[in-house]
């Protein structure tokens, strides 16, 4: 039996395409991870550990080489394959990303300069593909958005997910897991609006990040996905989500979302809710926003004792729990859909750093006589323990 190409691109081997996708994207990066590795050790291009690193010892940090080829590899020659022309200039922004991230993984570049290279990736697709936020769904009684303040709105958000996404990256395995989840999320809603094209990004981008964990988890062969690999994703992640507006703007679409913002808010629940409160922090410190430092999500996380993989699971399961409950109950007004986010990840957000202050609190106040320990409470508490208390509670008083 002859099967011509139309044939091929029928619904009936949609299913063989997506996992063509998957495993191309999959296989690509596995065999360059093990490459990149030996040349880094070899060119001794690794990142050293620093004060607010979670390892002791020199590692790889170009993995994000080996997640770009992946994600590259499926939309270059699967998308010439479907004629998904929209993809060139999608290719070029990641292209315009890649070499920003891989000169600072190397040499370091200035926030300023890495900057514009995430401007030039986000006005490329946001100007040339017309891929952008056109209405705010009623936020704020706000509805279409005129064309110049889409744009500048759009590059924001792009500009705030491709950082918020590098912000993460502390952990093993975080970033990635989060990216999957995000991803499979975004993919999910693709494939059921026929939304091929960007089923195949999902899809791609799942593969890379799915054999990228095996190597950042790995003790003999770690590697970091690095700046470039970050901000790939995050950017990659951004195009999704600004797509998936895009789409529900569409009235004809096939099952549009009657809350599209507060989903989209919900599956970035965890890297914006970092993001926020590093900032917030920071402030309070009377400290740059943009300064480094240990007082993220993940940090007091491992401070009380988790693992790696044990932070990456949580968090990624409370992506998943936030974008189900925002699903389910979509019904509930806009507004009061995105306060309940908004409670939700705060809560999520202090609970660590009360319990480390809780933790230290008492640890400072336990004294040993005789073999038998005696509790001393004091009145005394970590510097910015009590604000967090405070906003913690104002909270709580929200809900109750």
């Amino acid at each position: 039996m002859n099967i011509s190409f139309n044939d091929l691109v029928a619904s009936d081997y949609y299913a063989i395409w997506i996992l063509l996708a998957f495993y191309l994207s999959a296989i690509v990066s596995y065999s360059s991870y093990p490459i990149i590795i030996k040349i880094s050790r070899l060119k001794e291009l690794m990142q050293e550990p620093g004060k607010r690193s979670s390892h002791i010892v020199k590692t790889p940090n170009l993995g994000g080489i080996g997640i770009f080829l992946g994600i590259v590899s499926v939309l270059t020659f699967i998308g010439s394959i479907l004629s998904y022309n929209n993809l060139l200039c999608f290719i070029g922004s990641l292209i315009v990303l890649f070499f920003t991230g891989i000169k600072d993984d190397l040499v370091e570049l200035s926030p300023i300069k890495k900057l514009i290279g995430q401007l030039l990736a986000s006005l490329s697709v946001i100007i040339i593909t017309d891929v952008r936020i056109h209405s705010f769904f009623g936020i704020f009684g706000i509805e279409l958005l005129s064309y110049t303040f889409s744009v500048i709105f759009t590059l924001f958000v792009f500009i705030l997910l491709i950082n918020a996404f590098n912000l993460i990256d502390g952990v093993d395995g975080l970033a990635g897991s989060i990216g999957i989840t995000c991803s499979l999320l975004f993919g999910i809603y693709f494939y059921s609006n026929g939304n091929d094209s960007m089923l195949f990004i999902s899809v791609s981008l799942i593969g890379a990040l799915s054999t990228f964990l095996v190597f950042n988890f790995s003790k003999t062969k770690k590697i970091f996905m690095g700046d470039t690999g970050s901000m790939i994703v995050g950017f990659i992640l951004a195009y999704q989500a600004i797509s998936f507006l895009h789409i529900n703007h569409n009235v004809e679409v096939f099952s549009a979302i009657s809350n599209p913002p507060a989903l989209v808010i919900a599956i970035f629940s965890f890297p914006l809710m970092d993001t926020l409160r590093v900032f917030i922090i920071r402030i309070i410190k009377k400290r740059s926003p943009f300064s480094a430092d240990r007082n993220h999500i993940h940090h007091n996380l491992l401070s009380l004792g988790l693992k790696h993989w044990e932070i990456s699971l949580i968090a990624s399961l409370f992506v998943l729990v936030m974008a189900i409950m925002t699903y389910t109950f979509s019904n509930v007004s806009l507004h009061f859909s995105i306060l309940s986010l908004i409670i939700c990840s705060s809560i999520f957000s202090i609970t660590p750093y009360l319990l480390l202050g809780v933790r230290q609190n008492f640890n400072n106040n336990t004294l040993s006589s005789n073999g038998i320990k005696i509790f001393r409470f004091s009145n005394k508490k970590p510097k910015y323990y009590l604000e967090l208390r405070k906003i913690y509670n104002s909270v709580l008083n929200i809900i109750i």
